[in-house]
């Protein structure tokens, strides 16, 4: 493959115009019902008998005991068994062993608590058994809006879209929020700004997903930091709806260039992912400006900042809540970036701006070493 033809541009303009102008598009919607608020997990009694479920399994990390005793208090006699071994990138013998745990319980529905990691391994289970997926979220990842997850062979992260994946019941409990760490509410909020960022330069975005993805940018732009920098109830649930805007729009327009490069960075680094998204971020935003300057326009307009800017301005915002600075602080080698870039290049990535070998390398070394975004 030509590593300088790997991708075709999409035009900016176009986009300015279905955005602006609402020109004819299709969409189907994804289903499942979203509950908010502190009695979101009491209320997932009569949300799974509402469904028939009543032999649930809890999959929960044996690292999070508070949310495991969450879990089997909101399920009582419902509960069957609970899995609580969980890995960040789900390796694929890890989620087959979850699925044969199912099985072996005789569960006919599923209730995942916690980060994006466990809420993976739910969708993993919920693919390979057809079992309804109840989740309760405790980080800002937005994995339960979308129907998206990973599996990992060894160090090959495989993204899998698959409509059963998608939770058929997401309880939102800002309860839960309020003790979460700034060093995850930081990672994770940028995670959650990536998932806006992504959805809006994305060739299968609209007016309705855009709609989202601003939404969710205004909303961490005005309360990330005081989520960070306290423990304010508000402004950590601004955040979560956020965080679940931003699911929801990238779950419906799918993933790109970022999200590609998070991912071969998983698999083949086991680089935390919250973290990964939020040093990487910047770096894309800075090299895909020039492709789509109106939608950078609409980001930064968001975000508060000039468009020019937007780039260092989520660089620095990354720095203020705690994000690593680079990915060399992640553990990742400067040697180990170069085979990411290299990988990479023999992908089929879907980016706004043509890349080539070059251009991976640009970004993946300025990622890693935390220098301050430079236009390309």
């Amino acid at each position: 493959m030509n590593a300088q033809n790997i991708t075709e541009p999409r035009s900016d303009a176009l986009q300015h115009n279905v955005s602006a102008f609402a020109a004819s598009f299709s969409r189907t919607t994804l289903p499942g019902r979203i509950i908010f608020g502190n009695d979101a997990l009491i209320s997932l009694d009569e949300e799974l008998d509402a469904r028939k479920a009543h032999r649930t399994i809890l999959i929960v990390s044996d690292r999070q005991g508070h949310l495991s005793r969450l879990g089997r208090s909101a399920l009582g006699s419902r509960l069957r068994a609970e899995w609580n071994t969980v890995r960040q990138h789900v390796p694929r013998e890890l989620a087959a062993r979850a699925t044969d745990a199912a099985g072996a319980a005789g569960a006919d529905s599923i209730l995942a608590i916690g980060g994006g990691s466990t809420i993976g391994l739910g969708k993993a289970v919920a693919v390979a058994t057809g079992l309804p997926l109840a989740v309760a979220p405790s980080t800002y990842a937005g994995s339960e809006m979308t129907p998206i997850y990973g599996l990992t062979d060894g160090h090959t992260k495989h993204t899998v879209r698959n409509d059963a994946a998608l939770p058929a019941i997401v309880a939102y409990c800002p309860e839960l929020f309020t003790a979460l760490p700034p060093h995850i509410v930081g990672p994770s909020g940028l995670n959650a700004l990536a998932h806006c960022a992504e959805a809006l330069w994305s060739e299968n975005c609209d007016p309705i997903t855009d709609a989202l993805a601003l939404d969710g940018a205004r909303r961490l732009q005005r309360s990330l930091h005081n989520a960070y920098d306290s423990t304010d109830a508000h402004s950590r649930a601004d955040v979560l709806i956020a965080a679940c805007l931003a699911g929801m729009a990238l779950g419906t327009v799918g993933t790109s260039l970022h999200h590609s490069l998070c991912h071969l960075l998983g698999g083949m680094c086991n680089a935390p992912h919250a973290e990964t998204h939020a040093v990487l971020l910047p770096y894309v935003i800075a090299f895909l400006q020039p492709a789509v300057p109106t939608t950078m326009g609409r980001l930064a307009e968001a975000m508060e900042c000039a468009p020019d800017d937007l780039a260092t301005h989520v660089w620095s915002l990354a720095r203020s809540v705690g994000a690593p600075a680079g990915l060399r602080e992640v553990g990742i080698s400067r040697d180990a970036v170069e085979a990411v870039a290299q990988a990479a290049a023999g992908k089929p990535l879907h980016s706004p701006r043509p890349l080539g070998l070059q251009s991976l390398q640009s970004i993946l070394h300025a990622a890693w070493s935390g220098e301050s975004p430079q236009p390309t």
